[in-house]
């Protein structure tokens, strides 16, 4: 009765905290670039995470600072095979949800499911016993859709009393319940094999979140994942692999079309180039081990490179925009040959260019020497030019792109 009492006069104070205070979590900027990050190498581990809190990359503007970045390359490291991430996760994500979502994947092709769930059911005091139904449905719905050789990782719900701004009365509260459902997480994850409980990381903060401290996370379930998994199970298949044959044919059939010396492509290149004021323009194409630079402002540039040093190939593993405002400030990209070599660029924003059935062939991309800011106006731009490009490449076979 007392439990009762407490949930009941608790769980609308710390919901009008969340909502009204300054300091929630649930004002802080999560990453909106594409749910995939990947680590290089050969022999990926293939890996989904799914659930909510700080999994979705709070305090951070892309994935790759967040979880998923961090613990690709932790894993990586450890393993020296490359890990493909995918993410599946949203900041107000329940368990009953969490089920939902992995009820409509295909989980054959993870060789790890890292479960981040409850932290949304500790703020809002569920009971333990629709928790305890909630978090077995999710294990079992996970444990049938993986392959009997994958590992499923559960996160522990986290505490919340390291955010000094969450008043103390709440968070205590808050914090004892999470504990009550923890419990019960690490109990039920033993009635599955294959199934992984792991505790809860005094670096999962909500408030001040940033990449040092994912990163500090990051690491301690990678030392976890490593320590569970067998090196010798088969691997699952890779849907990467098939996606990057179907673009590749994409661009095969785009040459067929003819690309070469095309002055519209050069007039809209100069628009870009004009538009933003950088100092270079370009449109490139990525084939398997080789980015194709089709029409350039503001350089001359040889028509090939190597693909492994293109940064409009991680461009074109997104939908939006890449933009990065200062490459000599951001680990991923200092060892790019356009960053640390003589151009020296530092500033670069790139939108991908489409095939008709969606595969991302190529990028138009602007690029600086000096840090720049890139306003949500200045993407709409960008991606206007790029579609228009888009379109007239593909109209030479009748096919409106937009």
């Amino acid at each position: 009765m007392l439990d009762f009492l407490r949930r009941t006069f608790t769980r609308p104070l710390v919901a009008l905290w969340l909502a009204g205070s300054r300091h929630s979590w649930k004002r802080r900027l999560l990453p909106r670039d594409s749910p995939h990050v990947l680590a290089p190498g050969t022999n990926p581990e293939r890996v989904l995470i799914v659930g909510d809190g700080a999994a979705s990359g709070r305090g951070v503007v892309t994935h790759d600072l967040g979880l998923p970045g961090f613990l690709a390359r932790s894993l990586s490291a450890r393993t020296d095979r490359a890990t493909e991430v995918d993410i599946l996760v949203d900041d107000a994500m329940t368990a009953d949800e969490c089920t939902e979502a992995l009820a409509s994947q295909d989980l054959r092709r993870y060789d790890i499911v890292l479960v981040s769930c409850g932290a949304n059911e500790a703020l809002a005091l569920q009971s333990p016993r629709e928790w305890q139904l909630a978090i077995r449905t999710l294990l079992t719905t996970a444990r049938l859709k993986t392959s009997r050789d994958a590992k499923i990782f559960v996160l522990a719900a986290p505490q919340f009393g390291v955010n000094p701004h969450f008043p103390r009365a709440l968070a205590n509260a808050v914090d004892f319940h999470g504990g009550v459902l923890n419990t019960i997480t690490e109990r039920m994850t033993e009635e599955h094999q294959g199934v992984v409980y792991v505790p809860e990381s005094r670096d999962q903060i909500f408030e001040e979140a940033g990449a040092v401290r994912y990163q500090a996370w990051a690491e301690l379930i990678a030392d976890r994942i490593v320590r569970n998994l067998d090196p010798h199970r088969p691997q699952a298949p890779s849907m990467a692999d098939e996606y990057e044959q179907a673009r590749q044919r994409a661009f095969e059939h785009l040459e067929s079309l003819g690309t070469a010396n095309d002055a519209i492509v050069d007039r809209l290149t100069d628009k870009a180039r004009d538009r933003f004021g950088a100092k270079i323009a370009a449109v490139t194409f990525l084939h398997a081990d080789t980015e194709h630079v089709r029409a350039v402002s503001g350089l001359e540039v040889d028509a090939v490179y190597p693909r492994s040093d293109a940064i409009c190939d991680v461009a074109i593993r997104r939908r939006g925009p890449l933009v990065i405002e200062d490459a000599r400030r951001d680990h991923r990209y200092t060892g790019f040959s356009v960053v640390a070599g003589e151009l020296g660029i530092r500033f670069y924003a790139g939108f991908p260019i489409e095939s008709p059935d969606g595969f991302r062939v190529g990028a138009l991309c602007v690029m600086d020497d000096r840090s720049r800011r890139f306003s949500g106006s200045d993407a709409i731009a960008l991606r206007d030019l790029a579609a228009e490009i888009q379109r007239h490449l593909y109209s030479r076979e009748g096919v409106g792109v937009g």
